[in-house]
């Protein structure tokens, strides 16, 4: 009887390598085919999440012509599960949703994040980074060390004359520095702003027979009293035009009697562009005299002061990328208690990182305030005229879930990853 063959050594490991090979290849394909779908699932969810918020805006505008929410909790448009840790939907002027959907932790989704329109949903897993934290977690784990305090508000901010607050951004080594982490659009966001000027401008110009040439100090884009379209603020175009994309050789206004001046920028770099997304800043009118308190919500408001002198119809929020500080940001960076009283007695904001910070996103509501702007200056808040030149410190909202690293030293700056 014929002895049968069995595998060689070498036969069997031959196998084995290929094997490994096909495992190598075909397990990151499968895991991906997993994670593809995941994300698709959810995606779909946010999508009809976002068609039935539309849906409910249109119908109620077709009930009343003066509906206007700009923000509605997703449980009235549809029925969340576990798997969902926060959903919030957003408006813009013609009624599009935009939903921003979390997936809870343990949940089926868990780490996934959405974004976006019915018709264009972005969602992506989120990845830890090697030596990354999560901002927030990181942030809230310091208060009450390197300066970071929680306001009155429930909000995180740096205060005092030198906390631990640098940041390397736009590959500007400890070039920035934050303001705090603030509750926008539903998400926890770090707010930055740039530690040195990009240069003396105006907050806007505008022709003699506007506001006697004084300046119009609506921040954003609107309608003049005529009808007629309104750019916005030459400052909030010259940020997200110029500075923001770069220009070689470019006009900005610079001081009264629209006096111009060549201005150049490199503009942001894509890494730095990727942390930053169009975000909701509040455009209320406030008093260069007021307490913080009264600042903090005049800054906040639904609607201006209204005065027949108005050559445009103002606007109470501002979708954009590059913005500028507000006024109360300066208050509640003080280390001296005294600031609350009063935003404009130098002696009383002293002890302050963003002393000397030039022009704030707000405007004026007190006299002449139709063409006035509020100008962070000489350790407190004044009012001036929006064709006057101040320093201007760009400032901008990162996205959420963004990762930190480092200390926030000049050593070792901060650094924010996606």
């Amino acid at each position: 009887m014929k002895k049968k063959k069995g595998f060689t050594l070498v036969e069997l490991l031959a196998v084995i390598v290929i094997l490994a090979v096909i495992l190598i290849i075909a397990v990151p394909q499968i895991m991906n085919t997993i994670k593809t779908t995941r994300l698709k699932s959810i995606e779909d969810s946010a999508r009809l999440i976002a068609t039935n918020a539309e849906k409910d805006y249109l119908s109620q505008q077709a009930i009343n012509q003066n509906y206007n929410a700009t923000s509605i909790p997703c449980s009235d448009v549809a029925k969340l599960s576990d798997d969902y840790a926060s959903c919030t939907i957003t408006y813009n002027d013609s009624g599009v949703a935009t939903v921003k959907l979390k997936g809870a932790n343990g949940g089926k989704f868990n780490g996934i994040t959405c974004t976006g329109t019915k018709d264009n949903m972005k969602c992506k897993e989120k990845v830890v980074l090697p030596g990354y934290s999560d901002a927030v977690e990181l942030l809230t784990s310091k208060i009450g060390t390197g300066g970071l305090i929680k306001d009155d508000h429930n909000e995180l901010r740096y205060q005092g004359i030198n906390p631990d607050n640098y940041v390397t951004f736009n590959d500007e080594e400890a070039g920035w520095r934050i303001v705090g982490l603030f509750n926008v659009d539903g998400e926890q966001r770090v707010k930055l702003v740039r530690k040195d000027s990009i240069g003396r401008f105006s907050w806007d110009s505008s022709d003699a027979e506007v506001n006697s040439g004084y300046g119009i100090n609506q921040w954003g884009p609107s309608t003049y009293t005529n009808g007629t379209p309104y750019e916005g603020a030459d400052v909030m175009r010259l940020l997200n035009n110029y500075y923001y994309n770069g220009i070689e050789s470019g006009t900005c206004y610079s001081s009264e009697a629209n006096k111009t001046v060549t201005c150049t920028f490199t503009g942001l770099t894509i890494e730095a562009k990727k942390l930053i997304e169009t975000t909701t800043w509040y455009l209320g009118g406030g008093s260069h005299n007021s307490n913080l308190t009264q600042e903090y919500k005049s800054e906040r408001q639904t609607s201006h002061v209204k005065n027949p002198s108005d050559a445009v119809i103002r606007t109470d929020k501002w979708q954009g990328m590059v913005g500028l500080v507000y006024p109360s940001d300066f208050g509640y960076a003080s280390g001296n208690s005294g600031c609350a009283n009063n935003l404009a007695v130098n002696s009383y904001c002293n002890q302050n990182w963003m002393e000397n910070y030039g022009w704030t996103i707000t405007s004026s509501d007190e006299y002449g305030f139709a063409y006035r702007a509020l100008d962070i200056f000489n350790r407190g808040i004044s009012y001036e005229y929006a064709y006057a030149g101040s320093s201007i410190h760009p400032s901008v909202y990162l996205i959420p879930g963004v990762q930190i690293k480092g200390s926030g030293t000049t050593a070792d700056p901060y650094v924010f990853a996606e």
